[in-house]
């Protein structure tokens, strides 16, 4: 048990929930619970956006990504900085334009009917847990490390994630937006400085990136898994030949006693050599493509992050907050800048983690709260709390681990508002009890967060059942690219065409939105039931099931979907010129047509001060 770093965790607890106990005040009504009254300037905003975005698929994920795969790793980097410019040049400035609290709110104000609000509900629901389990699975791993053993007869994975549920749920039940945002602010810089610090000793212990990377590419590249011996001695021993020729003597040795002992089902720990995907003649190796991806999947996937980054209700979200459409506009400014700082130092990391976790282990410094063989880690997830430890010791080990938290802490807290709104907001108070009054809303408001909190802690409880963090390398960055994928052939389609094409018909977004959004649940489903080795089936389902992300079919399918099926309806709501007006107008022509002022001139000489720009 690592108490300095135990002492920082519990510090960081101790202030989100005192910060989220100040922000009650500020929780009175609706609008405050889910918009801290859109008050929040645009750095803070910027602070805030940045820390629900940089979860723990990318505190932990992005590093583990380049350490496992290499250069296919770095694509998750690029992915996750540029998807901002898609949010910052089509949406950001015209949905806080439009107003309202929710994307389900857009979708309604937009088209006009309730079937269209349940739809964006159900996709809304569909993604926050998508990008919830990464994050619960990053709680159970970093506690794993930190504190190394659980409580109450609960394993320490486990205890970690209870954990993690019970803080979130109380302090986004008790501070709110308002309390989630002030939060974020504090997490995000607390995440940033704890990487900013790693890189920083990473370089002060003398290593060098160029001959780093030559040196990890200098053969093939190999990775530790978790096998069991009956998968390792199948097909006449392919594998177990593989595992001898990449392993050390002593590795293979531990190997050779396992499969003497006789059980075919336990695991035991190998080091295999990779395939390269992109040339399957060639041996792959660490500065090249194909570890990861095809030439299919190399392109869905930069395409599922930089799309996927307008389709996550969590982030746009956040943009409701601001004051002001030029406010939304400024704030997407500065996290570009802001977790661009971030996305240049993880692949650094990633890197680092190659050499010096190698020597920590041949010199016997490194951490016994891992797994390694033959100088690996076995779960490349840990690396950053690793890392932490064997460069700069509990201290260093203690600010990452903190890090790794308030990352989690981050994005739950906004992962559990935009569930609670989509259900408090858009159902509830639309449907339910539309007469409710305001304490009876943010009564509503505060279950629904804890009712959401309880569904993370089963996704993160039943993730190592399912085998998934053994199956995929780099776990934490495939499943939060799983919740890109979906977002992006949700609502990026609906939101692209509804905001600049005026011709999208109501009928016309909900098929766009269901074929993009349930495209991508099935071909992400099949993929996890092939490589789980349920689905063995060739043909359709076999070519689904081996995509690793379905972006390239299923967002061009979903706005082929909306123009086809908006062309053949041709019913256009009513009002579609105010409408229009209120996503594009100007601050002065909104006010004029509000009031009934385009027609003799605007009399009154235009907005008032302080409208929205």
């Amino acid at each position: 048990m690592n108490t300095i770093a135990i002492v920082l965790v519990i510090g960081l607890v101790l202030f989100t929930i005192g910060l989220s106990i100040l922000s009650r005040r500020f929780t009175r009504t609706t609008a405050d619970f889910y918009l801290a009254g859109r008050k929040v300037g645009s750095f803070s905003n910027a602070s805030a956006i940045s820390g629900d975005y940089l979860s723990a698929a990318s505190f932990l994920g992005v590093a583990a990504a380049v350490y496992a795969s290499g250069l296919d790793g770095v694509w998750y980097a690029a992915g996750f900085a540029g998807g901002f410019m898609v949010v910052v040049l089509f949406i950001a400035s015209a949905l806080r334009r439009f107003g309202e609290y929710t994307v389900a709110d857009f979708a309604f104000g937009r088209f006009g009917t309730d079937r269209i609000r349940l739809v964006t509900v159900v996709g809304v629901l569909l993604t926050s847990m998508f990008y919830m389990a990464p994050q619960m699975y990053g709680a159970g791993t970093t506690w794993s490390i930190l504190v190394g053993r659980g409580f109450l007869g609960m394993s320490a994975y486990n205890t970690g994630v209870v954990v993690v549920a019970a803080v979130m749920m109380f302090y986004v039940a008790m501070g709110g937006m308002k309390g989630t945002t002030l939060n974020q602010v504090f997490q995000f810089w607390w995440l940033n400085f704890a990487t900013i610090l790693l890189v920083v000793f990473i370089f002060g212990s003398g290593f060098s990136y160029p001959q780093a990377l030559a040196d990890a590419s200098a053969d093939t590249l190999v990775n530790a898994k978790t096998v069991t011996v009956a998968d390792l001695t199948a097909d006449d021993g392919a594998m177990l030949a593989k595992a001898e020729g990449a392993m050390t003597a002593e590795g293979f040795a531990n190997v050779e006693a396992a499969i003497a002992a006789g059980d075919e089902t336990a695991k035991v720990d190998v080091v295999l050599p990779q395939v390269n995907k992109l040339h399957e003649l060639r041996d792959m190796v660490f500065v090249e493509p194909g570890h990861r991806y095809n030439k299919l999947d190399q392109f869905s996937m930069v395409l599922a992050l930089v799309l996927g980054t307008a389709g996550l209700p969590h982030i746009l979200n956040r943009y409701y907050t601001n004051p002001s459409g030029s406010a939304a506009r400024r704030s997407t400014f500065w996290v570009l800048i802001l977790i661009g700082m971030f996305y240049i130092m993880a692949p650094i990391i990633g890197l680092a983690g190659r050499e010096l976790i190698a020597n920590a282990v041949a010199d016997g410094s490194a951490p016994t709260a891992a797994n390694y063989v033959d100088g690996l880690l076995v779960t490349a997830s840990q690396i950053m709390p690793m890392m932490g430890q064997i460069i700069g010791g509990q201290w260093l080990l203690g600010i990452v681990s903190a890090g790794a938290f308030a990352a989690m802490f981050s994005t739950i807290g906004g992962l559990l508002i935009a569930s609670a709104s989509a259900v408090g907001h858009d159902v509830y108070e639309k449907y339910i009890n539309p007469n409710a009054t305001e304490k009876q809303r943010v009564f509503f408001a505060k279950s629904a967060v804890i009712v959401f909190a309880f569904v993370a802690l089963g996704i993160g409880l039943g993730i190592p059942a399912s085998g998934l963090n053994t199956a995929y390398p780099a776990i934490i960055a495939m499943m939060v690219t799983w919740a890109f994928a979906f977002g992006a052939g949700t609502f990026v389609p609906m939101l692209l065409t509804g905001i600049w094409w005026k011709g999208t018909t109501e009928k016309g977004a909900i098929a766009g939105m269901i074929v993009g959004g349930g495209g991508s649940l099935l071909i992400i489903l099949l993929n996890i039931l092939k490589t789980l080795g349920v689905l063995t089936a060739g043909g359709l389902l076999g070519f689904l099931g081996d995509m690793t992300y379905p972006t390239v079919f299923t967002f061009p399918a979903a706005l082929l979907t909306i123009i086809v099926i908006s062309k053949m309806d041709g019913q256009l709501p009513k009002n579609v010129d105010h409408i229009w007006m209120r996503i594009h107008g100007t601050a002065h022509e909104r006010y004029e047509r509000e009031h009934g002022l385009d027609k003799v001139g605007g009399m009154f000489g235009g907005a008032p001060k302080g409208a929205s720009k």
